[in-house]
């Protein structure tokens, strides 16, 4: 089949979602063309789209605007004879809908933290499919009347060649590194309960490199920073392969999250073989098992919840605190190192293209 993908096209998590996406359509034997989506334009900086590194692929075509006009949807779809397009995380239902009109097979994927119930109509009519990688999502499409298909989200080839690769470049100096991968530093990352937890750990050995992709909170951050010397922050946006070695350089991930949308870091620890930290809450708890591949500590529910209405949940600060001591201790390390085989086993990247070969023939 000839497939579309519309998505961000930039280093960012939906954008990443988008490109493992097309590579997976690839692998199936389909002919992929990508409608890349700008960013949001701000006074201060005009919509993304980037061109080099892992994004600069044949067959994509920029979009004008973040809301893509309808026309330019349609004219792209005509140009390239698509059957079925894939949408990530686009609300234009009315264009969407003209598409479907069309004859173009229509494929969404949301991520559940924004979805809210007032979506669920515009969605049914602009989508012949709304489907879901997540079973937390799955249960909460069912409950606004949507029927959701599963394909199960795993671990991209690119990320375990990447850590087979640079496996030997992990220091052994007795220093224990904890990556908090910050992102955008939105309200979903509990950024003070984790500052607090780790401070309070003890392990003149321990170290936290907190990264962020914005200046967002970053005060906060150096502020932290300066009350304890073993908190390391980065902010700079690092090209795909130094994110690899970044990844490569630490012992675990210390990555409580009030609610996620997909969790992609998740399956990058899987992949690095790294023990994760994070809360007892979906979807963090599909992805890391407690005693396997991580340690799952107590989530207790917030007043605001997420903007979709799904419930938010903090950290508990002395079980996080916990947590990251257990961690520290190279017997427990080991042991949940050798448990991430088991995670990669349940979250291997033939599950996602028997899913994707499913939803396409259904």
């Amino acid at each position: 089949m000839r497939i579309g993908v519309s998505s961000y096209w930039f280093n960012r998590g939906q954008a990443v979602v988008g490109r493992h996406l097309r590579s997976a359509l690839d692998q199936l034997g389909h002919e992929t063309f990508v409608l890349a989506r700008p960013s949001k334009d701000t006074a201060a900086k005009p919509g993304l789209i980037a061109r080099g590194d892992v994004w600069d692929q044949p067959g994509v075509t920029e979009a004008s605007h973040y809301l893509i006009p309808g026309k330019e949807m349609e004219r792209w779809a005509r140009q390239h004879e698509l059957d079925v397009v894939f949408f990530d995380q686009n609300y234009q239902f009315d264009e969407i809908a003209r598409l479907r009109e069309l004859g173009v097979r229509t494929i969404g994927r949301f991520v559940w933290e924004q979805f809210a119930p007032d979506h669920a109509e515009g969605a049914r009519r602009a989508f012949d499919t709304v489907y879901s990688l997540l079973e937390c999502e799955q249960e909460r499409y069912a409950a606004l009347g949507i029927e959701s298909p599963r394909v199960r989200w795993g671990c991209h080839p690119e990320l375990l060649e990447a850590a087979a690769r640079l496996a030997a470049e992990r220091a052994a100096d007795g220093t224990v590194r904890f990556y908090f991968p910050g992102g955008y530093m939105t309200k979903r990352k509990p950024l003070r309960p984790t500052l607090d937890a780790f401070r309070a750990a003890r392990g003149k050995n321990l170290r936290l490199v907190l990264k962020a992709q914005v200046e967002r909170r970053q005060n906060q951050v150096l502020r932290a920073a300066r009350k304890d010397r073993r908190i390391e922050p980065m902010f700079e946006d690092l090209p795909t392969g130094e994110h690899h070695r970044l990844l490569a350089s630490v012992d675990a991930f210390l990555a409580p999250s009030r609610w996620e949308g997909l969790g992609l870091h998740l399956y990058e620890a899987a992949a690095f073989g790294l023990p994760v930290i994070t809360n007892d809450n979906p979807p963090m708890n599909e992805v890391v098992a407690g005693g396997e591949n991580g340690i799952l500590v107590p989530g207790v529910e917030a007043d605001d919840p997420a903007p979709s209405g799904i419930p938010a949940f903090d950290p508990d600060v002395g079980a996080l605190t916990a947590a990251i001591e257990r961690i520290a201790d190279p017997r427990v390390r080991e042991e949940l190192v050798a448990g991430t085989a088991h995670a990669r086993e349940r979250l291997k990247w033939s599950n996602t293209l028997a899913d994707l070969r499913a939803l396409l023939e259904s």
